[in-house]
């Protein structure tokens, strides 16, 4: 008779529990909203959070955090493969003035795709986004302005990581625009594709690469540097490929870089 009850007790909490939706891993799409965002719950559509750090633990990996309105919505540290769109949504972005808005720590093999945001140091953010780990991410039709030092930092550990910039107006950061570094890397290969970008007005350096320990490559096409003493700067064995006729590099060009046909 006892057994009988525990069996049936254990059966009708087996039975709530597989009545309960599973979250362990999270959703596969999550929003957030400037002005009606809260961060509590799931993030459902009608239902939207207020920070990309708060979607973020109820997004799945591969899944996709979407703006439904604008707003600021503060510093996220990206640790798994995710997108993060704000397409059509005027200034959905973030505003750090201490410290790096959108930080990525993805494991390897993961890809981070970031597309319309607006970022913004004002001046004392440190960097705009600081590619720690991954295997690829995408920086699709953002705007990243004044920090103190670069628009983006690429220093991955992950070898090898790419990370292709598209359509994007990276400007008046006093460190510099875009940097490639492997500095502490133990050898990995990090590599850098800027594409039909502005890259204008960021302190002494537009573009820069330092291979110090390990192999960097930048890749520019259809990309205007400007507003820099040195448009592009390779040093310690870093190397940059100049697609086609399609580049305006203002500025002093310093280091070895290879001009390569459109195909």
């Amino acid at each position: 008779m006892k057994t009988s009850c525990v069996l049936a007790v254990v059966t009708s909490i087996l039975l709530a529990l597989g009545a309960i939706p599973a979250n362990a891993s999270g959703a596969d799409r999550t929003w957030v909203s400037g002005t009606t965002g809260v961060d509590t719950g799931t993030c459902p559509i009608t239902a939207p959070c207020a920070s990309f750090s708060f979607a973020l633990s109820q997004t799945a990996a591969n899944g996709e955090i979407d703006c439904l309105t604008p707003g600021d919505f503060g510093p996220v540290t990206i640790n798994k493969a995710v997108s993060i769109i704000c397409d059509g949504v005027s200034n959905g972005g973030i505003q750090d003035t201490s410290s790096t808005p959108i930080i990525i720590n993805a494991p390897s093999g993961a890809m981070v795709y970031l597309s319309g945001l607006d970022l913004s140091g004002v001046g004392t953010g440190l960097y705009g986004v600081a590619v720690n780990t991954g295997s690829t991410v995408y920086i699709n039709r953002c705007t990243i302005r004044s920090f103190l030092h670069n628009g983006v930092l690429v220093n991955s550990t992950t070898n090898p990581t790419r990370v292709i910039i598209k359509d994007s107006i990276i400007v008046n950061n006093a460190g510099g625009g875009v940097l490639v570094t492997s500095q502490g890397t133990g050898g990995a290969i990090n590599a850098a594709i800027i594409l039909n970008s502005l890259i204008d007005a960021n302190g002494s350096l537009g573009v820069s690469g330092s291979g110090l320990d390990g192999t960097v490559a930048i890749a520019l096409e259809q990309t205007t540097v400007s507003g820099s003493p040195t448009g592009l700067n390779l040093i310690n064995g870093a190397t940059a490929e100049l697609i086609g006729p399609s580049n305006t590099i203002a500025g002093a060009i310093n280091g070895t870089t290879t001009s390569v046909p459109f195909k």
